[in-house]
């Protein structure tokens, strides 16, 4: 390994890409810049007392990255014609990032099963993807939804009343046997209707299964502005930007994603990147966790300790993103050195997907330890292609 790559496993946050996001802590997303917005009705009435969006692409069971499936439906209203929640996880770095929980075995249960946006705040991502369908975005958070909030009742209203979803994160509405993972779901999801005494239609991933819906999708949630951590508006058409500067964008970020320090939110601490591959197979190595337990405990482990990491890794489009890119502008080099390395990462999560049989591991063979070193060796070349990755851009475009 070069001096370079070596510097960059020692300490990645000294790693500095020429875009690096700003990734927000649950914990520090009150003091993000919140927009403002003045009442649309002028502090009259709202002309319709119920209304509701019938047309729209629904967050489906499938889509991983619920925020991106929720922006993809929101561009395809404004006119996108970008019909893949993929590409907009491309933009807020989803398909880029993985993590596991920080301290092996995952003592506290630290939810794994999505990208980044699902456990940090990230309005500054949400607003870029808008951007990328040639929309201002407007963002209001919850501290500037209680300040104002007959204003963003009737915004939403008035958004609803003009066919667009209004795009929400952190909204929930689990059942009351699962209300201890409140808090622990930031989903993103769509506002897309209302009724009277400020009841909304939200459109969400129905998580539990348990969730009553409309024939269009959509739960009724009561006093649903009072714990939502932020909602995005689409604001006036703006200059759209070309779809090379995104793609260049995009590229430029990758480094921030693979580099991120273990950081916390309200449900735990996440490790990223090399880190969280190697923290990941030396859970899967250590016997104690897996020994003595029941089918019923087994299958919980099962997935908290590797199966919802796992959508991370085996979601992921970035290999197509690139090869697209380079494709379409062969004047970006790293696109085309980035491709061939994403390609081995996709091969490695399907060499696990063979390995298991599918998505989820049989119980009799996770419980042996053999088996599991056979996934941890995959996930510990997983880890080193990210620091061939990082060598890429340590050698330049």
């Amino acid at each position: 390994m070069s001096e370079p790559a070596k510097k960059i496993k020692q300490n990645p946050e000294s790693y500095s890409p020429k875009n690096k996001p700003e990734i927000l802590t649950m914990s520090q997303y009150a003091a993000f810049t919140s927009d403002t917005i003045s009442d649309p009705f002028n502090g009259g009435e709202p002309p319709r007392i119920s209304n509701k969006i019938t047309e729209y692409k629904k967050i489906e069971p499938w889509q991983n990255y619920f925020l991106c499936s929720a922006i993809c439906s929101v561009g395809l209203k404004l006119g996108s014609g970008i019909d893949d929640f993929h590409f907009y996880a491309n933009i807020t770095g989803d398909n880029f990032t993985y993590l596991y929980a920080a301290e092996k075995g995952n003592p506290n249960n630290v939810q794994c099963d999505s990208g980044v946006t699902n456990y940090f705040f990230v309005p500054q991502f949400v607003k870029k993807a808008y951007a990328a369908f040639g929309y201002d975005c407007i963002y209001l958070s919850g501290a500037q939804i209680k300040k104002d909030f007959r204003a963003v009742m009737n915004a939403i209203k008035a958004s609803v009343d003009n066919g667009i979803p209004v795009l929400a994160w952190g909204l929930v509405n689990m059942p009351k046997d699962w209300s201890n993972y409140i808090g622990l779901l930031p989903e993103g999801c769509l506002i897309g209707g209302y009724d009277e005494n400020d009841v909304l239609y939200v459109n969400l991933y129905n998580t539990v299964g348990k969730m009553t819906s409309d024939e269009y999708g959509y739960s009724t949630i009561a006093k649903a502005l009072d714990n939502v951590k932020g909602v995005f508006f689409a604001g006036k058409p703006i200059e759209k930007p070309d779809m090379r500067q995104i793609y260049e964008s995009v590229i430029d970020s990758i480094p921030a994603f693979l580099t991120l320090p273990p950081a916390e939110n309200d449900s735990g601490r996440y490790a990223f990147g090399k880190t969280a591959f190697e923290i990941w197979a030396d859970t899967l190595e250590d016997d104690s966790f897996f020994e003595n337990k029941t089918d019923e405990e087994l299958g919980g482990i099962r997935w908290n300790l590797h199966c919802a990491p796992y959508c991370c890794v085996c979601t992921s489009t970035a290999d197509d993103f690139l090869k697209k890119a380079a494709e379409e502008y062969p004047d970006l080099k790293m696109a085309a050195k980035l491709a061939p390395l994403y390609s081995k990462m996709k091969q490695y999560s399907v060499d696990i997907w063979t390995l298991q049989g599918g998505f989820e591991p049989p119980l009799n063979k996770f419980r042996t330890h053999g088996f599991r070193l056979q996934i941890a060796d995959i996930l510990r070349k997983m880890g080193s292609v990210c620091d061939d990755i990082l060598m890429a851009f340590e050698d330049g475009n």
